[in-house]
């Protein structure tokens, strides 16, 4: 399993950006994914943007693993993030059971096809008017 690295969540205002990549299985995917989701909860980030298009090694998911998922999101984000997911059109659940779950729970997020429906979403919903895409690799956690 790859540990997340201190410069793999990008920050830009109070916007990060987690964009893994490589083949890992489905629940060092997660882990990850929820490392990363704790980092930015800890660095006082108001919106994270979690890209898995880079993920490979795991297939569309069973309504209990998108159940493990959703509360381990729950668990690291907590409340006050939103969160944005990014996945690859196979991997979204047509009835979003994954998001339901989570905002049962009391998440505030939603799952895209795209990054750039991600962040519109994400600036309908009040982001920081300062958050960008980083380009400038200075602009990470660490």
């Amino acid at each position: 399993m790859k540990d997340l690295d201190k410069n793999d969540l990008e920050v830009a205002g109070t916007r990060g950006f987690y964009r893994p990549s490589g083949r890992v299985s489905f629940d060092a995917g997660v882990a990850m994914i929820a490392a990363a989701m704790k980092q930015a909860r800890a660095a006082g980030l108001a919106d994270l943007v979690v890209n898995i298009h880079g993920l490979t090694g795991f297939e569309p998911l069973e309504v209990f693993r998108r159940y493990e998922m959703a509360t381990k999101w729950v668990e690291s984000a907590g409340a006050a993030m939103r969160v944005a997911w990014v996945l690859r059109p196979d991997l979204i659940d047509r009835q979003k059971i994954g998001v339901v779950i989570a905002q049962n729970r009391g998440a505030d997020g939603e799952v895209f096809g795209s990054e750039a429906e991600a962040l519109a979403w994400l600036d309908a919903r009040g982001a920081s008017d300062h958050a960008r895409r980083p380009t400038d690799p200075s602009h990470r956690v660490g």
